[in-house]
């Protein structure tokens, strides 16, 4: 929880950094919501692509990943946003993570597309024949 701690303070002095100071605890939730969903989206495609295609698609795969977003958001917004709580964190960690340690904040996101492009590309030599 640690590690997600330290997201909410940097996405939180990033969002406030860039002009968005009325809600930065929002979008800071939503950064968060959104790698997560993206992560959770590479491994669900890493499997079909690679382990079991699936057999059939029914149509409800189309709502699985904008209600995994939701549920996060909601987790996400409950855990750090409500009650005041990123008052807390935001005092909490000051001192400690104030002008340094970026590079995790920058990776977070960066690991998912990089491997959301890979998987992709592996993919693709897959349905060449090259693979």
């Amino acid at each position: 929880m640690r590690f997600f701690d330290y997201l909410f303070f940097k996405y939180y002095n990033w969002a406030k950094k860039v002009g968005d100071g009325d809600i930065p605890a929002t979008t800071s939730v939503t950064c968060i919501s959104l790698v997560v969903t993206l992560y959770f989206m590479d491994f669900v495609m890493a499997y079909y692509f690679f382990i079991a295609p699936p057999t059939n698609f029914n149509g409800i795969y189309k709502y699985i990943f904008p209600s995994i977003f939701l549920f996060m958001f909601i987790l996400l917004y409950c855990t750090f946003v409500f009650k005041d709580k990123d008052k807390q964190i935001m005092e909490k960690y000051r001192e400690v993570w104030t002008g340094k340690k970026h590079l995790g904040a920058i990776l977070f996101p960066i690991v998912s597309i990089i491997a959301f492009g890979i998987e992709l590309y592996i993919k693709m030599l897959i349905n060449r024949g090259v693979l």
